[in-house]
């Protein structure tokens, strides 16, 4: 990893220009704090799992302590007990989206830390239930809450989908080394190829190792006549 530009901290958040060995011509872009790390690869976003260039900005502020909105409950032993994905309300600000996702998982991570404590009491497991029912009657008091699709979770991550007719054109297509419009002959094509060719035979003796040029028995001749001659 190689910091390539680090601000000042504003409000607890410090901005960094992370460049990736790993990654050619990229530029990560991470905002850190001391309780919370965003990146510009969104791998947190989509996979919950902490990418390397958060680790990387964590160490440079001298965080110690792993925080805890980073520890999704997906990754804990709590995992059952997910939020709904009803819970989450449409908003167009990527850092506001995260202070919902960090208040929701500290509010289910409190509840069943309360849960625990519980145990098996049932005086204390009514006692609980009841401040649940009442909350709920609070809760339907205050109105109708704005329903979270999947849609619109999508739409939060990689944005909103474009509106209107769309022209798709053909990719680009790139020229490789050698012919472009001569195709590749497989092995088995030049072997059929190759065996239908003329084998060439020696007009003398018809032998395929050689031609009439280099005949032995030409030469052999030749040198018969020679020899008669100078007798």
């Amino acid at each position: 990893m190689q910091i390539k530009r680090m601000s000042e901290e504003v409000d607890g958040v410090t901005h960094l220009e992370i460049r990736d060995v790993k990654v050619k011509d990229k530029i990560f872009k991470v905002s850190v704090s001391k309780n919370h790390v965003v990146c510009s690869c969104k791998k947190f976003v989509m996979c919950g799992i902490v990418c390397r260039h958060a680790f990387c900005g964590l160490k440079q502020i001298s965080v110690t302590k792993f925080p805890r909105s980073l520890v999704l409950n997906r990754w804990m032993k709590i995992a059952d007990s997910g939020t709904s994905s009803n819970s989450l309300a449409v908003s167009n600000d990527y850092f506001k989206m995260e202070q919902i996702s960090l208040k929701l998982t500290n509010i289910w991570f409190d509840f069943r830390k309360a849960v625990n404590k519980v145990g098996v009491q049932v005086d204390r497991l009514d006692y609980v239930h009841n401040t649940i029912t009442q909350l709920n009657k609070d809760l339907d008091d205050c109105g109708d809450v704005v329903e979270f699709t999947k849609k619109d979770h999508m739409a939060a991550m990689v944005g909103e989908q474009p509106v209107g007719e769309l022209t798709v054109l053909p990719p680009n297509v790139c020229k490789n080394k050698g012919n472009y419009f001569k195709r590749l002959i497989s092995e088995r094509e030049k072997a059929v190829t190759k065996s239908k060719k003329r084998i060439r035979k020696c007009k003398k003796c018809n032998a395929t190792t050689h031609d009439s040029r280099t005949c032995s028995k030409k030469q052999n001749v030749g040198t018969k006549e020679q020899q008669k001659a100078v007798d």
